[in-house]
């Protein structure tokens, strides 16, 4: 187990971790993976797909607007770059040609 839990269990300090859990093609993240393992509680920030159901997938998206399918898994962008979406939305414009 990393850092995080021995800075909690043995120095007794709580920790705080914010960040996604899947990137652009729906695949963990592997420090995602490792703190949703050994999280003691987790608290998920909602937002919405633009068809209003929670959104729980980020699409990467290219300057024309079309999901993005393949490249490396972290690339820096804000809200030009990706968009929030519920699974079947991000399904759908990810499987679209």
């Amino acid at each position: 187990m990393g850092q995080a839990t021995a800075i909690a269990d043995e120095l007794r300090i709580p920790v705080l971790c914010y960040g996604l859990r899947t990137d652009f093609q729906g695949k963990l993240f592997p420090g995602s993976a490792e703190l949703l393992a050994v999280a003691d509680n987790l608290i998920e920030l909602k937002t919405i797909c633009h068809c209003g159901r929670k959104a729980t997938m980020n699409l990467r998206v290219g300057a024309d607007g079309a999901a993005v399918k393949v490249g490396e898994q972290v690339a820096i962008g804000g809200n030009d770059r990706y968009v929030a979406m519920c699974r079947r939305h991000f399904k759908e414009a990810f499987s679209s040609p």
